[in-house]
């Protein structure tokens, strides 16, 4: 069994509850506050509850925010064997969940966008290991140190890799896009994200769908096919597609009546960086994953990913009603 060793960012996420994102000039009131961990935590937080080893790779800086996020870490035993920043504190967003469960975020930048072009050099991945990588770290200036981890780690690799592209992945520069596409980690996104890749990388999209709530698998493999590597795409409680050697799968997905959908993605994929970390099979990881994600959704707060006996007694519970 190896570690997942992230290489993204964290933050503390201020979450407002609102009743809808306010138009400009418009002034409205928030049901409720509150003050977390956020951001590359929410994986970390899912991998431990997996009961799998977290490294945090990324940068802390000094001051409030990035002494929480270090209790933080230390309560859950997730080791930070990252750079350490003593000029800046890291950054903030503010997280606003809408009477649809929808969050929309607005980020300040800290010391994890700060990191220098040698800041992932102490990073040595062991066989069965697992590294995630984040889009959000090519709209920043880490982004430097995250193409020279990429290119210090060619082909063939001993670890496995899993880059979340995120809804950044629009702004990153072609020449990390190049380094991506030439890396080949396992692809992560979700519906709205794939039209981003595949316009980033020069392909066409359709614009028909066919009306399918649940996505187009066929232009999910054509994308696979176009970044030559495996690629996870979410459709919320559609589940998930799954392509990868020129063929599409479609791993059915929980619906649930969502509370707050913020840290779900992360939960997502936190639960099956462990899962792969365990040497359990692709498919059967994100099929796990798709639970963990769809309870995820149901809990107020971004670090929200269940326990293996909540998933456990989850599944049971639909496996009987279907």
């Amino acid at each position: 069994m190896g570690n997942v060793i992230s290489l993204g960012q964290i933050v503390v996420d201020t979450t407002l509850r609102v009743p809808n994102v306010p138009v400009a000039g418009e002034d409205i009131f928030a049901s409720s506050s509150s003050q977390l961990v956020g951001g590359g935590y929410n994986l970390l937080h899912a991998v431990r509850q997996m009961g799998q080893q977290a490294c945090f790779a990324g940068l802390l800086g000094t001051g409030p925010n990035a002494a929480l996020i270090r209790k933080t870490l230390e309560d859950e035993d997730i080791k930070h064997i990252g750079a350490t920043r003593l000029d800046c504190d890291n950054g903030f967003s503010i997280a606003l969940t809408d009477n649809q469960a929808e969050r929309t975020f607005i980020s300040v930048r800290g010391a994890e966008a700060e990191g220098d072009p040698e800041a992932f050099d102490q990073v040595d991945p062991k066989p069965a290991d697992v590294v995630y990588l984040s889009g959000y770290t090519l709209v920043h200036r880490t982004a430097q140190a995250l193409l020279r981890f990429l290119q210090s780690h060619p082909s063939p690799r001993h670890f496995t890799t899993i880059f979340d592209a995120s809804p950044m992945f629009e702004q990153a520069e072609d020449e990390a896009v190049r380094s991506l596409v030439d890396y080949s980690p396992i692809w992560s996104c979700n519906h709205r994200e794939a039209p981003i890749i595949a316009q980033k990388i020069g392909m066409e999209w359709p614009e028909d769908t066919g009306g399918r709530e649940d996505g187009d698998p066929e232009a999910y493999l054509r994308l696979s096919q176009a970044l030559g590597s495996t690629l996870i795409v979410h459709v919320g409680p559609h589940g998930a597609w799954l392509c990868q050697d020129d063929q599409v799968r479609h791993i059915p997905g929980f619906p649930v009546i969502p509370v707050d959908t913020n840290g779900a993605g992360d939960c997502h994929t936190g639960v099956l960086c462990a899962l792969l970390s365990k040497g359990v099979p692709l498919s059967d990881a994100i099929s796990y994953a798709n639970a963990a994600a769809a309870l995820s959704v149901t809990k107020t707060g971004p670090a929200t990913c269940p326990t293996p006996q909540e998933i456990q007694d989850f599944t049971n519970t639909n496996m009987t009603s279907a």
